[in-house]
C-alpha cells in the first residue's frame, strides 16, 4: 500500500506538471497565403498561424484544386517546433483557384475548422467559394459522434460522482454502510463505468477532433495519435489513478457481512490523494488547461469537482444506502454529518464556479449571446433548484435529527402539528426527507447533463474574441473583410474585391474610412495600399477605443462606376 500511495502521488505530480500551458481557444491568427490572395507563381507550401499552440496530428490540413481534387504533399507538421503554426507541402501549381480546408485541436481538446481560398494567375474562372463550403461541412464528421462524446463525458462526470462520492461517504458520513452490499455495489460500479468511459473517450476522441466516423474511433492509428495529445495524456492518467483507487476500494469493501475493524491510519491520507488526482483530471483535459490564470484555474477546477461528486455522489448514497432502511435512530448520525458536509461543497461549488464563469465568460454579452453563455445560465437555474430543494431536506434534518426532544416516543403518531411542543412524527418525516433527497439526485443529473454539454462547448470569451471576419454583398461585389486582433490599438486590415460567384476581381481604386457615431467620432480614413488585384491592406492602422465601429468601403469599377458598402465591426 506504499507503492500504492506513491503510485498515487507521481502520477497527479506528473499529470498536473507535465501539461503544458495553452492560451485560449484556438483562433486562426494569418494564412500564407493570405485568404483570396492572388499569386504570380506556386506557393510551395501553405502555412497557418494560430493563437495558440494546436495538434495537427488528428486534424488535417488539406488543399484542393478548382475541381475539388486533393493536390497537398505530405504530412502536416510544426515548422522550427512553433505549435502555433501548422504548415503543408504542396507540389508545383499551375495557375487556377485552390481552396484550403483545415480541422486542428486546440489547448482545450475542442477542434477549430474553417476553410479560405487563393488563386495562382489573373485569369482563374472556377467558382471555388462553393467547392470550399462543401469540402468544408464534409470534413464536419458524423453527428453520432458528437453524440457519443457527450454521453461519454457524462458518464466520465456521473461516474467520478458515485465514485469519490461513495468513498467520501463511507469515509466520512457513514462507517457502517461500509457492511452493505448496496454500498459495494454503487461503488464498484462507479469504478468500472469510470475506467471504462475514460478509455472509450480515447477513442471517441480521436474521431470527434478529426471529424471522423464512429467507427474510426476503434482504428488503433486513432488511437495512438489521441495518446499523444493532452487530452490522451490525462486520460491515461486517470486510468493509472483508478488502479490505486481499485486497490483503496478493496480495503475499504472486504469480503464477508461485516467488517469489524477500523481502516488503518494511511487509508485516507492515500484515498484523499488519489481522490484529488482523479478531480483535476477533467480540469487538465479541458477548458481548465486553456487561457488565462491556468494554474487558478486547474486548482479552482478540481476543487469544483471534488465537491461536485461528495455532494452529488454523497446524496445517492444517502438515499439508496441510509435513508432506505427507514431507521431514525441510525440515520441520526449519517443525516445530520452529510448535511454539514454538503453545505461546505455547496459553498465551494458556489466560489469556484463563480471564479470559472468570470474566467470564461467576461461579459454580460457573452453570458447573454453565446452557447456556452446560455448552457452556463441553465445550469445556475438548476443548481439553484437544488439548493431550495436541500434547503427543504436541511429544515426536515433539523426537525427530527437535531431536536431529537421533539420526536415522537411512539412510532406512528399523528402529531406533526406547528405547536413547538408538539412531537414530529419521525417515520412521516423520513419519508419525505426520502423524496427530497430523491428529487435532489434527479436534479444533480440534470446538472450532469449540462456540464457534459458545457465541456464540448466554446467557452463564451473565446467565441467572441479573435479577429473579425465580415462579408458585405452588393449587386455588382463581394467585400470580404478581416480585421486582426480586432481591439483597440494597432490593427491589421484586409480587404477583398470578389465576384458574386466567390473569384477576385480587380478594382481601379478602393478607399475606406471607419467612424464611431456613438461617440461621435468624425470618420477616420483607413490609409489602404494595394497588394494585388482587388486585395487592399492598412497593417498597423489603429483603431483609438473599443466598441462598434462603422466601415464604410469605396471601390471604383470603372472610372465612372463606383459601388459603396458598410458595415459594423465590433472593436473589443
Amino acid at each position: 500500500m506504499r507503492r500504492a500511495a506513491f503510485v498515487a502521488a507521481a502520477a497527479t505530480v506528473v499529470a498536473v506538471l507535465a501539461a503544458p500551458p495553452a492560451g485560449a481557444h484556438a483562433v486562426l491568427e494569418g494564412t500564407t497565403p493570405v485568404a483570396s490572395d492572388v499569386l504570380d507563381g506556386s506557393p510551395g507550401t501553405v502555412s497557418l498561424s494560430f493563437t495558440e499552440s494546436v495538434e495537427a496530428a488528428l486534424g488535417a490540413v488539406r488543399v484542393y484544386d478548382g475541381s475539388g481534387g486533393r493536390i497537398d504533399t505530405g504530412a502536416p507538421e510544426h515548422p522550427d517546433g512553433d505549435r502555433s503554426e501548422v504548415r503543408v507541402g504542396l507540389p508545383d501549381l499551375d495557375d487556377g483557384s485552390y481552396v484550403v480546408t483545415w480541422r486542428v485541436i486546440s489547448g482545450d481538446s475542442h477542434p477549430v475548422q474553417g476553410a479560405f481560398t487563393f488563386q495562382v494567375g489573373p485569369d482563374a474562372t472556377a467558382n471555388v467559394a462553393s467547392l470550399a463550403e462543401r469540402l468544408l461541412s464534409e470534413q464536419g464528421g458524423e453527428s453520432i459522434v458528437g453524440v457519443a462524446y457527450g454521453v461519454d463525458r457524462f458518464l466520465v462526470f456521473a461516474s467520478i460522482a458515485l465514485l469519490l462520492g461513495g468513498v467520501g461517504f463511507v469515509a466520512l458520513v457513514s462507517p457502517v454502510a461500509r457492511s452493505r452490499a448496496t454500498t459495494r455495489r454503487l461503488l464498484w460500479t462507479g469504478w468500472a463505468v469510470c475506467i471504462l468511459s475514460t478509455l472509450a473517450g480515447i477513442g471517441l476522441q480521436g474521431a470527434y477532433a478529426a471529424g471522423l466516423p464512429l467507427a474510426d474511433a476503434v482504428k488503433p492509428s486513432v488511437i495512438r495519435e489521441v495518446l499523444g495529445t493532452r487530452f490522451g495524456q490525462v486520460s491515461i492518467g486517470r486510468v493509472v489513478l483508478l488502479g490505486v483507487m481499485a486497490l483503496l476500494l478493496a480495503r475499504l469493501l472486504p469480503a464477508g457481512p461485516r467488517v469489524e475493524h477500523p481502516l488503518p491510519a494511511w487509508w485516507l491520507p492515500v484515498a484523499a490523494l488519489t481522490g484529488i488526482g482523479v478531480a483535476a483530471t477533467p480540469g487538465l483535459g479541458g477548458h481548465a488547461s486553456a487561457g488565462d490564470l491556468v494554474p487558478f484555474a486547474v486548482v479552482a477546477d478540481t476543487i469544483h469537482v471534488l465537491a461536485m461528486a461528495l455532494w452529488v455522489g454523497g446524496l445517492a448514497y444517502l438515499v439508496a444506502v441510509v435513508l432506505d432502511r427507514r431507521d431514525v435512530e441510525e440515520a441520526r448520525g449519517a443525516v445530520t454529518r452529510f448535511s454539514r458536509l454538503a453545505l461546505a461543497c455547496v459553498i465551494a461549488i458556489v466560489a469556484t464556479g463563480s471564479f470559472q464563469a468570470w474566467r470564461q465568460v467576461g461579459s454580460l454579452e457573452a453570458l447573454r449571446d453565446t452557447n456556452y453563455g446560455q448552457l452556463l445560465i441553465v445550469k445556475v437555474v438548476i443548481v439553484a433548484a437544488i439548493v431550495v430543494v436541500a434547503a427543504f431536506s436541511r429544515e426536515i434534518v433539523y426537525r427530527v435529527y437535531q431536536r431529537p426532544e421533539r420526536v415522537a416516543a411512539v412510532v406512528g403518531t399523528d402529531a406533526v402539528g406547528d405547536d413547538p411542543e408538539q412531537p414530529v412524527d419521525a417515520p412521516r418525516e423520513l419519508r419525505r426527507l426520502r423524496g427530497s433527497v430523491a428529487i435532489e439526485v434527479l436534479l444533480a443529473v440534470a446538472v450532469l447533463t449540462v456540464t457534459a454539454l458545457l465541456v464540448n462547448t466554446n467557452p463564451a470569451k473565446d467565441e467572441l474574441e479573435g479577429p473579425f471576419l465580415g462579408r458585405i454583398e452588393t449587386d455588382g461585389i463581394v467585400f470580404d473583410l478581416q480585421v486582426v486582433p480586432a481591439v483597440a490599438g494597432p490593427n491589421d486590415l484586409h480587404l477583398f474585391a470578389l465576384t458574386t460567384t466567390g473569384g477576385p476581381t480587380d478594382t481601379l481604386e478602393m478607399t475606406a474610412t471607419m467612424e464611431f457615431p456613438e461617440r461621435e467620432i468624425a470618420p477616420i480614413e483607413v490609409p489602404l495600399e494595394r497588394l494585388g488585384p482587388g486585395h487592399y491592406s492598412a497593417s498597423g492602422f489603429t483603431v483609438p477605443i473599443a466598441g462598434d465601429w462603422l466601415l464604410e468601403v469605396s471601390a471604383l469599377v470603372t472610372p465612372v462606376d463606383e459601388v459603396t458598402a458598410e458595415t459594423t465591426v465590433r472593436i473589443r
